[in-house]
């Protein structure tokens, strides 16, 4: 029982950090963020920061990766076993695009431009793994394109256009941003796929 007690505490404390350094970042941009900023609004003291992290690189990281473990647990909840991989990555793209609309500051914070270019780097490598995992079978005799190209080139375009969205206060739909990314992107893909069957 106690240790439960202190996973709590540990947990209630990883989260207070996590939600005052995203805060800050909402309002002056992460690069302009110091620890010191980040113990004031979670009114903790140092020795405590650095018994969970080493600095407030590891503080936001440690943010993205519950964001992201939230946004893959939630998708395999709702995803059909499409064995069409175009097809997977259409519904991966709509419910992406939902899920950062309902967690828009989140999201906002994280991902936009003030959220830096750590997040920005770590949310492409994600991105373009969880994709290329998806791809890697049905793309193996494929010679003309590699997947690890086919899942970078669907990632980074896809998080470009979703930083543009987020940075640009949602003006479109999540089903509307949708259909604009799926008809740049995927009759291209669609015609790579289509070429090695």
């Amino acid at each position: 029982m106690p240790e439960q007690k202190t996973d709590r505490r540990v947990q209630r404390t990883e989260q207070q950090l996590r939600e005052a350094l995203i805060a800050l970042m909402s309002e002056k941009g992460y690069d302009a963020v110091t620890i010191q900023d980040i113990l004031d609004r979670a009114n903790m003291g140092r020795s405590t920061f650095y018994a969970h992290y080493r600095d407030k690189d590891e503080l936001l990281l440690s943010g993205f990766q519950v964001l992201f473990d939230g946004f893959q647990k939630e998708y395999s909840q709702v995803a059909s076993p499409a064995s069409d991989p175009a097809q997977t990555g259409k519904e991966l793209s709509l419910f992406f695009f939902r899920h950062a609309g309902t967690h828009r500051g989140l999201f906002k914070a994280m991902m936009g431009e003030k959220g830096g270019k750590i997040i920005q780097d770590h949310a492409l490598k994600y991105l373009t793994q969880f994709i290329h995992d998806h791809l890697a079978t049905q793309m193996r005799q494929q010679k003309d394109f590699p997947v690890d190209i086919v899942a970078y080139f669907i990632a980074s375009s896809y998080l470009s256009l979703l930083i543009w969205w987020l940075d640009h206060d949602l003006p479109y739909t999540a089903e509307q941003m949708d259909r604009f990314y799926q008809q740049l992107v995927f009759p291209g893909i669609q015609k790579i796929l289509v070429k090695q069957q």
